[in-house]
């Protein structure tokens, strides 16, 4: 009886998820079948890239103002002007 214990990962380079370890594949734990492909600088351009997006992201995240709180019953409503 054959174990496996396959997870989903995210692609460093490209962002994608896959299950690694997949039979047949050449996916590492890192990188996808596709970006495998990739010579090591492009892999390595990708993965810079994608680094930054993600922290521009997080980053934008941070900055929006909170959504405002739906108003509950017994909060009184807010003066008509």
């Amino acid at each position: 009886m054959e174990k496996t214990s396959s997870r989903l990962r995210t692609c460093r380079a490209c962002g994608r998820k896959f299950e690694y370890p997949a039979k047949g594949t050449n996916a590492s734990r890192h990188h996808c079948k596709d970006c495998i492909a990739l010579p090591p600088e492009v892999r390595e351009t990708f993965e810079r890239l994608s680094t930054r997006v993600t922290q521009l992201e997080n980053q934008l995240r941070r900055l929006q103002p909170a959504p405002p709180k739906p108003a509950t019953p017994s909060d009184p409503a807010p003066p008509a002007v």
